[in-house]
């Protein structure tokens, strides 16, 4: 039985494939990826003046324009002053960046809070989002927003404009590309934050990100024979390794040297690949990274992998695997770099998945 993960980058519960095509379906049906409306005050972005190209300075007046992951650019006469962010992972990665909205998603995950924005204390902003991931339109409506923001999910479609025709002619769109590695996604959060007249709100967080990476990349080249799996629990059937072609932070850790668990294409294999509790001791990995889905797995097949049996097996401290903002990411990246200096290569079984 394969199993894919929920086609989106906030999704946090692995499913089979026929239960994820009835999930999709009735998502769809309901109005995918949205939320409860929180009446309130609104706000516009803080500055005035435009900025025009793919992020930069803001200009002082005139019109205004921003190319987004798509390739698509969207020209407005004036500089956008009233954005909604339609995605947990747009909240959280521009709330962090420094823009400040009229309207956003939040379902309820712990996504948002990850970057200490509580819709529910803040009544500045009108929530958009719950924890059925319901999309409020008439609140999103209310709001007039002159800018959406949407995440852009691993096939290239708007995760959720897709899924929901009638606020597509709401305002113009941008999206960001969740299936990059974290320095473009957050990167790209910065230079939108410019572009919109704010100034970017985590410089230091930057600084102590690239300290981080720097310190990532010298551990890994120290320690160059280490095989890396980022692994999550897929319920009663077993184990899901992370696909190092799709994921944000695998993106990230593999150019910067780490040798990760391969993953075969295919859609079965999208976001995953599914290993059995039999056959989960075959998984060539020297450090597992328990990343995505909690508590650890009782079954006692899993103590007697190599690497959880070795003692390296670590579960990050991070708040939230899909809250793209430096901060968040440089806790990673700086674990990450401690344990794989102290890991010894070879501990997992030689091969690849079966």
């Amino acid at each position: 039985m394969s199993t894919t993960l929920l086609s989106r980058p906030d999704a946090v519960s692995l499913r089979t494939d026929a239960e994820f095509r009835r999930i999709t379906a009735e998502l769809t049906r309901r109005g995918l990826l949205g939320g409860l409306a929180a009446g309130a005050a609104l706000v516009g972005l803080a500055g005035c003046g435009t900025s025009t190209g793919h992020g930069g300075a803001p200009a002082s007046g005139g019109p205004w324009s921003f190319t987004d992951d798509r390739g698509t650019r969207v020209d407005l006469p004036a500089r956008p002053k009233r954005v909604a962010f339609l995605t947990d992972s747009v909240t959280a990665a521009l709330w962090a960046a420094g823009v400040r909205p009229v309207a956003a998603f939040d379902s309820g995950q712990g996504i948002v809070p990850a970057v200490g924005l509580n819709l529910a204390a803040d009544k500045s902003v009108v929530r958009i989002g719950n924890k059925d991931n319901e999309l409020d339109t008439e609140a999103l409506v209310s709001a007039r927003p002159d800018l959406l923001i949407d995440a852009i999910q691993a096939d290239g479609t708007l995760q959720t404009l897709s899924g929901n025709p009638k606020i597509k002619d709401l305002a113009p769109v941008v999206g960001i590309d969740m299936y990059q590695p974290v320095e473009h996604i957050v990167g790209q959060a910065d230079r939108l934050t410019t572009a919109l007249g704010a100034a970017p709100a985590d410089a230091a967080a930057h600084r102590a990100y690239q300290a981080a990476q720097a310190k990532l990349r010298a551990a890994v080249a120290a320690n160059p024979g280490l095989r890396v799996g980022f692994v999550f629990d897929l319920g009663p059937n077993g184990i899901g390794v992370m696909n190092p072609a799709t994921w944000a932070v695998l993106k990230t850790v593999k150019a910067l040297g780490m040798k990760l668990v391969p993953v075969a294409g295919g859609k079965d294999n999208t976001y995953s690949r599914a290993v059995s509790w039999e056959n989960v001791s075959g998984i060539p990995a020297d450090l597992m990274v328990w990343a995505v889905s909690d508590p650890l797995p009782t079954e006692p097949v899993w103590k007697r992998v190599p690497a959880v049996a070795a003692g390296q097996l670590w579960k990050p401290d991070i708040r939230s695997w899909y809250a793209y903002s430096w901060a968040n990411f440089a806790t990673l990246l700086e674990g990450l770099a401690e344990h794989v200096a102290s890991a010894r290569p070879g501990v997992g079984p030689k091969g690849s998945l079966a």
